[in-house]
């Protein structure tokens, strides 16, 4: 019988977009543009990416250079 945690291991496998940041935790939706890049696998692990996580990576690149000045955007 496996356990709740055997189950459900990986980052994806509870409804987050399935990416392990740099300091080895799982990435939320909100932040995986900011952590990850686009596309993700620029600085983050897959582990059971999710549909559409590669679209809010780069929605989330868009909205982080729009709030910076032009020479301070920085292409991921």
């Amino acid at each position: 019988m496996l356990t709740p945690e055997q189950a459900c291991s990986g980052c994806g496998c509870r409804g987050g977009p399935g990416y392990r940041g740099p300091s080895g935790r799982c990435v939320g939706w909100a932040d995986i543009g900011r952590t990850c890049g686009t596309p993700p696998t620029t600085r983050c692990r897959a582990e059971g990416p999710n549909a559409g996580a590669s679209e809010a990576a780069e929605h989330g690149v868009r909205a982080l250079n729009a709030r910076r000045p032009r020479e301070q955007r920085q292409a991921f």
